[in-house]
């Protein structure tokens, strides 16, 4: 028996079609509520399951600032050069520096001059002290028996008197000598002190303006910002920068996580658009907390400080220093980064 279709009537057409189009309608909007849900919950819970750290890639940073006040007369780096430590990287020039060295050469060597005197003069009085003391011997021994005479009546009271004489000048010229021999050997010491110390501060001072070359402290790559010839700088100026060889990306933790992030875990960092994405390994999580960096601040959820870690990265890995990062790899403490190169 031929089965009979069922035709749509005509009177009720219009309202079937409704009644179709406001089925798909619902559905719809149920998808499109659901997905503003799951985005609402993500936006204001979804930190606390998943690891989405901003960070910073960052590098050992070195500051070459101006140990004393100069101009600058010679550059011999440019911005992303590379150097090693010990290299020339600028010339700066210091008339207050020369100045210091001139006096400090003039005070060394006037404490040198002094010096040589006063050895002299010592040498001097060591050389008469054994006649001074022979002589005072000797005249204590005549006036010994200028003694035994006069008790006899043998001598006359003025030859006695010109003995005590002679025996007197030559007990005060002893002693005259021996007090500048202590002298000359406390002032001696005392000048030998300010000469060996005027004389290393000559050296270091020298040493440390270095006739105005300012080197690299460390290996690695100079900053964004040279100083200009003729740049004038103070005690204390910034110079340049210099960018270590070890990177590392320094990321902070969300206000509130219930997860935990141990040191060995590895994640993803991604970079902005032509960026890499490597794999990094969670070196610590610090025992600090610091003020988010202004490009990471929310305004509609502005987060004063969060807990930081960090994390090493591969060398090559294409980042540029300070540049901006996204950290992620982790739900609920599941850092499927751990796993998945081992399967």
């Amino acid at each position: 028996m031929q089965r009979i279709r069922k035709r749509p009537r005509f009177d009720n057409l219009l309202s079937e079609q409704r009644s179709i189009t406001g089925s798909w309608g619902r559905r719809i909007y149920l998808v499109l509520l659901v997905l503003l849900a799951v985005g609402v919950l993500n936006y204001l819970i979804g930190d606390a399951f998943l690891l989405r750290a901003d960070g910073l890639f960052l590098s050992d940073r070195y500051v070459v600032a101006a140990t004393y006040p100069g101009r600058v007369s010679a550059v011999n780096v440019k911005v992303g050069d590379k150097v090693k430590a010990g290299a020339v990287l600028f010339q700066l020039d210091s008339a207050e520096m020369l100045k210091n060295v001139a006096d400090l050469s003039l005070r060394t060597g006037d404490l040198s001059t002094r010096l040589t005197q006063l050895r002299m003069r010592a040498a001097t009085i060591s050389s008469l002290m054994p006649l001074a003391e022979r002589q005072a011997h000797e005249a204590s021994q005549v006036v010994a028996r200028v003694d035994k005479m006069s008790a006899r009546g043998l001598i006359s009271s003025q030859a006695m008197h010109q003995n005590l004489s002679a025996e007197y000048e030559s007990a005060t010229h002893l002693a005259d000598l021996r007090a500048q021999a202590g002298a000359l050997s406390e002032e001696m010491t005392l000048t030998e002190r300010s000469y060996g110390k005027a004389r290393d501060a000559l050296g270091q001072l020298e040493a440390f303006y270095g006739r105005g070359e300012i080197r690299a402290p460390a290996s690695g790559v100079i900053g964004p910002h040279v100083p200009s010839v003729g740049q004038v700088a103070k005690f204390g100026d910034e110079l340049l920068q210099i960018y270590g060889e070890k990177t590392y990306v320094l990321a902070y933790l969300p206000d509130i996580y219930f997860f935990t992030i141990s040191s060995g875990d590895r994640v993803e960092v991604t970079g902005g658009p032509g960026s890499p994405n490597v794999t990094g390994t969670v070196e610590a999580v610090l025992g600090v907390a610091d003020s988010l960096p202004p490009e990471f601040q929310n305004m509609f959820r502005p987060r004063d400080r969060s807990r930081l870690i960090r994390i090493a990265i591969p060398k090559n890995s294409g980042f540029a220093i300070s540049q901006k990062v996204r950290v992620s790899g982790c739900i609920a403490g599941w850092c499927w980064k751990n796993i998945l190169p081992n399967l």
